[in-house]
Parts: structure tokens; sequence; C-alpha cells
């Protein structure tokens, strides 16, 4: 029974782990007008589906939420600026979204909203986490998925070492003599 709960305890770790690394790596979509969505600390990739550019504010809450953007679709490379004071304060950035798609990388900051206030449809797609962090979860999580696979196979006594050894015909295999 022990060494069930042992197995179940790594299967479990397996599971969270995977899914944790799933959950970073997937974008999220999101499409319609009027539309606030999260972008984190990632990337947008926006498409304006109008013919006329649209008025875009990009904000993050609270006293720590400064914030850097850049796209090279749109030309800017900027920082977000305080508005307001004490509670009330956040940080903002506005600029004009073109007709097409464009990609916006936040490379500071974190928690930052993308708002769009206009009657034209957007779609976006988003990878809310910056590369180096979607990285670094991905190793955290193959390297919890090969200790769980390792420590079932301890709890097992590395049984099925024993069964593939007997599969493969390594040890069957005969040198051939030569004559000298």
């Amino acid at each position: 029974m022990k060494q069930k709960l042992k197995v179940l305890f790594a299967v479990l770790v397996i599971v969270g782990a995977a899914y944790w690394a799933f959950t970073a790596v997937w974008p999220t979509r999101y499409t319609g007008s009027k539309i606030m969505f999260p972008v984190g600390s990632g990337t947008v990739l926006v498409t304006n589906l109008g013919t006329e550019p649209i008025p875009i504010e990009m904000r993050s809450e609270g006293r720590t939420g400064t914030f850097r953007i850049e796209s090279r679709d749109l030309g800017l490379a900027e920082s977000a600026k305080r508005q307001g004071s004490g509670r009330d304060a956040y940080y903002t950035l506005s600029f004009d979204l073109p007709p097409g798609q464009a990609r916006i990388n936040i490379t500071r900051g974190s928690n930052v909203y993308f708002i769009s206030r206009a009657e034209t449809p957007i779609e976006a797609v988003v990878s809310p986490l910056a590369p180096g962090t979607r990285r670094a979860i991905l190793i955290v999580c193959g390297l919890a998925i090969a200790w769980a696979l390792y420590f079932i196979s301890s709890v097992t006594q590395h049984r099925w070492l024993g069964n593939l050894r007997r599969k493969l015909p390594l040890g069957r295999l005969q040198s051939k003599k030569t004559a000298a």
C-alpha cells in the first residue's frame, strides 16, 4: 500500500508539471470590439480588422506597475507614464493601432492589460509570459517529470529494466571469430 501511494504521488507530480508547462506555453486568443485582456509580461500579436487606426491603451495598476513596450511593426519603444497618485495610481501608455497585424512585446514589467475602446473588431493572440520565464518553467517541469519517473522506477526497484533486457538482444549477440 505504501508503495502504491508513493507511485501515486509521483504520478500527481508528473500531471501537475505537465499541466503547468502546457498552460505556460499555450497562447490565449481574444476577439471582439471594446475589449480588455491581460498581456502579463509577454507578447501580443494583434490584428486590427478595420480600415482605420484605432486608439489603444495599455495599463498596469499599482505603484510598482511600471512597464515598457516595444514593437518594430509600430515603430514603438516607450515606457508607461504614471497617472494619478496614492492608491489610485496606475501606469498607462496610449498609441494608435493601424490596420493589419502588429506584434507588441512587454520588455519590462508585468500585469499589463491591453484595452481597446473602439467599435472596430480586433483579434489578438497573447503569450502571457516572457520567453525567459517560459524557458525556465519548461526546464523546471522537465526536471520534475524526470525526477518523478526515476522515483517511480526506484520504488518499483527498476523492474522495467529487467523486462527491457530480456526483450532486447543486447547480450545474445555472439562475436565472430576470425582466423589470424
